[in-house]
């Protein structure tokens, strides 16, 4: 049973995924379900099925058997739990730290460092604001003279560390003249992890543009909101007219032939109450 080296667990961000590669590979090798659990000495009915379904989370218990049983290093065995506890954690901050960890860990395997630096594009409000607003600038824009453009203002260091980020992680490239032109690197990642990030880089945002309200005449800014009652279904067409507003506002960007700014559009439809069934 402890030989599944070949299947690096720290490839995965979803323990269920890793259970499920390991799984399948023992089963190429000719064994059943029932035999890779006896071997693996968990118990239950049914024991993978219903972990790799999502019916049933896998227990920190359960994780460290698997793990003895799969012959994992100790520092496997570590990013293993640790991906165990990032996986079923319900509070948001909490799995902000975890998801840390992991990164960390996948920080020091060369094999990871490029991929999981695109996902600190979103670690920064300013990274994405700095992406679109390099190609609109002139070759050998001082970086002090960039900062003040930005609203609240940058320091020289932050726009300098912010333009050696975005090039090493292939989100802008230098062209021969001087001047920067934005690239599309894919950001691949699975829903917990991507959700996790854009949570913070969200809040972030929503902090900033209430320090920088009284900063802006009317002509610079609009903002608009409504309160009104929805039933689920409706809340779900808001929702998808939200997505169909902001695809239809990305591509008004991508027409544009003189941009002279780089402007923050949000969108937020929350619950504010709700009825409570039989009460």
């Amino acid at each position: 049973m402890k030989n599944v080296s070949t299947i690096s667990v720290f490839m995965y961000f979803d323990y269920r995924d890793y259970i499920r590669a390991v799984v399948e590979a023992l089963q190429s090798r000719g064994q059943s379900i029932r035999s890779i659990q006896e071997s693996a000495g968990v118990s239950g009915s049914a024991f993978f099925n219903r972990i790799l379904d999502g019916s049933r989370p896998l227990s920190t218990a359960n994780a460290k058997t698997l793990a003895k049983a799969w012959g994992l290093s100790d520092e496997e065995t570590e990013y293993f739990l640790t991906l165990v506890r990032f996986g079923n954690e319900k509070n948001v901050d909490e799995r902000e730290n975890l998801l840390k960890k992991l990164l960390a860990v996948r920080a020091n395997k060369q094999e990871y460092e490029l991929q999981d630096s695109a996902l600190k594009f979103f670690s920064k409000w300013y990274y994405p604001v700095l992406r679109d607003l390099l190609p609109l600038l002139p070759a050998n824009t001082p970086a002090e003279k960039i900062g003040r453009m930005f609203t609240p203002a940058l320091r020289a260091p932050q726009v300098q560390s912010g333009i050696k980020y975005l090039k090493e992680a292939g989100f802008v490239s230098l062209n021969d003249n001087g001047t920067y032109h934005v690239e599309q690197p894919i950001i691949s990642t699975p829903p917990r992890v991507r959700s996790t990030i854009l949570r913070k880089y969200h809040l972030k945002n929503l902090e900033v543009n209430s320090e920088i309200y009284d900063l802006f005449s009317s002509d610079d800014r609009s903002i608009t909101s409504v309160t009104c009652s929805l039933s689920k279904e409706s809340f779900e067409k808001v929702r998808e007219e939200i997505a169909k507003l902001r695809e239809k506002i990305l591509a008004m960007s991508r027409e544009e032939k003189n941009p002279d700014r780089v402007c923050h559009i949000g969108f937020q439809l929350v619950n504010r109450a709700k009825v409570k069934e039989g009460k």
